[in-house]
C-alpha cells in the first residue's frame, strides 16, 4: 500500500471524503458505484477535518512525512490569499521532504502561486507538477505500489507495433548505454570510499602526532576540533553512500524494465539466483556494508574526545 496525504481546501472536504478517498482506495468506480478492482492508496487523514485546531500543523507534518505521495486538490477557492498559510504550508512541507506531488484540478482553475517553482535553468516560473485526472492519479499510485514506471516516451507509445519493431536496435543500444552507467557508478563509489578512507586515516594519524608533540592544553583543544571535523566528515560520507545506494537501486529498476522488452533478463535472473543461494541468510546490501566504515571512524573519534576530556579534567589541565 502507498501512503497518500491529500491537501485540500475546506470547501472541497466533502468531495475529498465522499468521492476522492474511496475512489483512490478502490472502493467505488468513476460513477460512484462499487468498484471492480481495488486500489493501492492508504489515505492518511487529518482528523481536524474542516477545523483549524492549534496543533494542525504538527499533525499534518507527521502525516506528510509518513506519506509517499501528496495530492493537491485545486478547487474554486484554492487561490484565495488565506490558502497560502494553510494549503501552501502543507505543499511547502511536502516539497521540503521530497514527496511525490500530484495535482488534481476540480475544474479549470488557475494553479495557485504556492504550487509554482522557479526553473533553475530558465529562471521562469512553472507548475510544480502537471494537472492529472483522478484516473491518472489512481493509475500512477497503483503503478507506484507495484514498482512499475513507464520508461517509454509518448511518441514511442503512439507508434503502431510494426513501427516499434524498427526501433528494437535502438532499445538495445540504450540498454547497453544505461547498463554502463551502472558500472561507472560502482567505480565512482569506490573512488569516494578511497578518498574518505585516505582523509580519515590521515586525520587519525595527525591526531596522534598532535597529542605527542603539542603541549597541553593546546593539544587537547586541537584534537577535539579535529575529531569533531572527522565526525562531520563521516556523516557526509554516510550521506553520499546513501545517495549512491538510492541511485543504484533506481538504475537497477530501470534496467529491469528495459530487460522486460528484451529476449533475456540477465540482471533479474542474477538476482533470483543470488536470492536462492542466500535464502537461509539475511542479505546485507553493499550500501549498508560500506556504511560500517565511516561509522567505525566516527566511533573512534568520539572515543578519543571522551578519553582526552576525562584525562584533561582528571589531571587539572581543564577545569569546569
Amino acid at each position: 500500500m502507498v501512503n497518500v496525504f491529500i491537501v485540500h481546501s475546506g470547501s472541497d472536504y466533502d468531495y475529498v471524503k465522499n468521492y476522492m478517498e474511496p475512489y483512490l482506495r478502490g472502493e467505488i468506480d468513476d460513477n460512484g458505484g462499487p468498484a471492480e478492482f481495488g486500489g493501492s492508496s492508504n489515505i492518511l487523514t487529518l482528523e481536524s477535518g474542516k477545523n483549524t485546531s492549534s496543533n494542525w500543523k504538527t499533525n499534518a507534518l507527521k502525516l506528510i512525512k509518513k506519506a509517499q505521495v501528496v495530492i493537491v486538490v485545486i478547487g474554486a477557492d484554492s487561490n484565495d490569499p488565506g490558502k497560502e498559510n494553510t494549503m501552501g504550508w502543507e505543499v511547502k512541507q511536502a516539497d521540503k521532504h521530497n514527496k511525490l506531488i500530484l495535482l488534481h484540478d476540480r475544474g479549470s482553475n488557475d494553479v495557485p502561486k504556492y504550487l509554482k517553482v522557479k526553473n533553475k535553468f530558465t529562471r521562469k516560473e512553472e507548475n510544480m507538477a502537471n494537472k492529472m485526472s483522478l484516473l491518472e492519479i489512481k493509475t500512477r499510485i497503483d503503478d507506484y505500489a507495484k514498482g512499475y514506471y513507464n520508461i517509454f516516451s509518448p511518441k514511442y507509445e503512439d507508434m503502431d507495433p510494426a513501427e516499434k519493431l524498427t526501433h528494437k536496435g535502438e532499445l538495445l543500444d540504450q540498454y547497453k548505454m544505461f547498463q554502463k552507467t551502472s558500472e561507472d557508478l560502482v567505480v565512482r563509489r569506490q573512488n569516494v570510499n578511497s578518498f574518505y578512507i585516505t582523509v580519515n586515516s590521515a586525520l587519525t594519524a595527525l591526531v596522534g602526532i598532535i597529542i605527542g608533540l603539542v603541549k597541553p592544553p593546546a593539544n587537547i583543544l586541537l584534537v577535539i576540533l579535529m575529531c569533531l571535523a572527522g565526525v562531520i566528515l563521516d556523516v557526509s560520507w554516510i550521506n553520499i553512500l546513501q545517495a549512491y545506494g538510492t541511485l543504484n537501486a533506481a538504475k537497477m529498476k530501470v534496467i529491469h524494465l528495459l530487460e522486460e522488452q528484451l529476449p533475456v533478463a540477465l540482471y533479474d535472473a542474477e538476482w533470483q539466483i543470488m536470492s536462492d543461494k542466500l535464502n537461509s541468510k539475511k542479505y546485507v546490501s553493499f550500501t549498508n556494508s560500506e556504511k560500517r566504515i565511516p561509522k567505525l571512524f566516527g566511533i573512534v573519534y568520539i572515543v578519543i574526545i571522551v578519553a582526552i576530556l576525562i584525562y584533561a579534567f582528571a589531571n587539572g589541565i581543564l577545569k569546569f
